[in-house]
């Protein structure tokens, strides 16, 4: 196996040809980006142990499967510092596997492809055990658990009928911390300065979990047993396949619905009073036009990060688009070109501007606070008790900025303020439902804001259609937008400090104009995402 080191003198001494014009080269060589940070050791989520096991048995109608819900950390549930083991969940997990093994082993035959009549069970079992286990635990199984697990389906025979023993080894595998984790333990015996390679299965793993949210497919699964993603263009070639497909489709939507924070967008409610056209159908709509425009925008159009904020077309039926007050397009869920002074991108739709507003009203500082942590990366320290203390009943009379105004004028309040209102405030058109208004309690709005970019410049603007434009010129708001994805990507969260050469690394391959699948593309063949990082004190 070449090294990194060989690997990236080469490229050192082609890229200097080509720019001494001793050789033609159509672009120059890069190299695979920076040495990889630790990542913990990752648990199923809820939704990608349900996937998996949906895979593991085809065709099967399985029982329902419940489990306390997965906590959510900036926006996303599958980072591993949030998994905290305890007994309910094992216990969940034990229900769940028995449920499952007596749904699938009722009828053994069926399930293995094998009548045990016909030969000895050990025989009738054998292959599919392999198979099953090799899928369950995305990788071959070792002789010792084959073994294990065969002893468990012969144990007490002469009291347990076929059927009974069969689902126990079923249930056993599903308990098993090997398909409950993602351990990722690298290929040591080839280890470079770089890290430690990913095995092809552990590359396999974590590629589909990321792109896919389940257990590798079949084509991916081959690749991996003839031991053929070690190279960056082998993995970025499976990559390219998996993101053709409806569940990547589905699982990138989905990175981009919990890092917006409107995953939960059906399940709001609204006071009946402040919004009485709210209702939880209205919600789904909502849930469906961003669902519809991601995919469009992602899939259809190859679309950038631009794209994204500025693009003035949506996708409505007839309900929403009486709601946003345009014309309905002839078929539901068409383009609509929305105007583009009020509407634009991401930022403007009513599931973000819903779910980021009170029950009845809005509410600049929660709006604030998505912009500053969601979009910019950045972090406001939570109100202490001394301000708690403080607060007083909202002034109705006045207009939000005003009553926020009063924030900024005290030197208690004003250090969270000042950060927070410049980015919440000029949401205010958009009312607690994400409704346009033009004025707020019968006064006029200012919609005035700035952004603060890395570089300590201080950036104006008017409006979020303005702040959008703005988000996507600056590489403040793009850096942050890779920074979310290696957060989902690799299950950890990111050190301003420590991964900064990859998040720097990513945008060289992440300009304005580049489409979110390549800059995906670029993250899964980088060493980053390829090899893990030596554990603390390691020779």
């Amino acid at each position: 196996m070449t090294s990194v080191s060989a690997r990236r003198s080469f490229a050192a001494t082609l890229c200097a040809l080509c720019t001494s014009g001793l050789l033609a080269c159509r672009e120059q060589v890069d190299d695979a980006g920076p040495a990889p940070q630790t990542v913990p050791i990752r648990r199923l989520t809820n939704a990608e142990y349900t996937a998996s096991v949906a895979d593991l048995f085809p065709g099967y109608t399985l029982p329902e499967i419940v489990f306390v819900p997965d906590p959510k950390v900036l926006g996303f549930v599958n980072l591993s510092s949030s998994q905290t083991g305890s007994l309910v969940r094992m216990e969940q997990y034990e229900s769940a596997a028995f449920s499952i093994s007596q749904t699938v082993a009722a009828d053994p035959t069926t399930l293995t492809g094998c009548d045990a009549a016909a030969q000895d069970e050990a025989s009738c079992v054998g292959p599919y055990l392999d198979d099953f286990g090799k899928r369950a635990y995305r990788r071959p199984l070792t002789a010792t658990e084959r073994s294990g697990l065969l002893a468990l389906l012969a144990a007490n025979a002469d009291t347990i009928d076929y059927p009974t023993r069969l689902a126990m080894v079923v249930q056993a595998v599903l308990m098993s911390p090997k398909f409950l984790f993602r351990p990722e333990i690298g290929d040591r015996a080839h280890a470079v300065a770089q890290g430690i390679p990913l095995t092809s299965w552990e590359m396999a793993t974590r590629l589909s979990y990321f792109l896919t949210g389940t257990i590798p497919d079949a084509e991916l699964a081959g690749a991996a047993d003839a031991d053929l993603l070690r190279e960056p263009d082998a993995v970025l070639k499976q990559a390219r396949r998996l993101l053709t497909t409806p569940r990547a489709q589905t699982q990138l939507v989905k990175f981009h619905t919990m890092w917006l924070g409107t995953d939960t967008v059906s399940a709001l409610a609204k006071e009946e009073h402040a919004f009485p056209d709210f209702n939880p159908l209205l919600a789904y709509y909502m849930a469906k036009e961003t669902d519809t425009f991601l995919r469009r925008t992602l899939f259809d159009f190859r679309g950038t990060y631009a794209q994204l904020l500025l693009s003035p077309n949506t996708y409505l039926n007839g309900p929403l688009a009486d709601f946003y007050g345009v014309a309905a397009p002839a078929k539901d869920w068409d383009p609509v070109q929305m105007d583009p002074n009020k509407r634009v991108g991401l930022l403007t739709q009513a599931s973000l501007l819903a779910t980021m507003a009170k029950q009845d009203r809005t509410d600049p500082v929660r709006r604030g606070k998505f912009v500053l942590n969601q979009v910019l990366c950045r972090n406001v320290n939570p109100p202490s008790p001394e301000i708690v203390a403080m607060f007083k009943p909202l002034d109705l009379s006045k207009t939000a900025r005003e009553q926020f105004t009063d924030h900024r004028t005290n030197s208690v309040c004003a250090s969270c303020h000042n950060t927070l209102d410049p980015l919440g405030l000029p949401f205010e058109h958009y009312d607690g439902i994400g409704r346009w208004r033009d004025d707020d309690r019968g006064q006029a709005i200012d919609a005035t804001g700035q952004i603060v970019d890395d570089a300590g410049v201080v950036h104006d603007f008017d409006g979020i259609p303005q702040m959008a434009e703005l988000l996507s010129n600056i590489d403040t708001g793009r850096a942050c937008y890779t920074q979310e994805w290696i957060r989902f990507a690799e299950g950890r969260l990111t050190s301003d400090s420590a991964d900064k050469p990859y998040i720097d690394w990513l945008m060289t391959h992440f300009t304005r104009n580049t489409a979110v699948l390549d800059m995906v593309g670029a993250m899964v063949r980088s060493d980053s995402f390829r090899y893990v990082a030596p554990a603390a004190g390691a020779p």
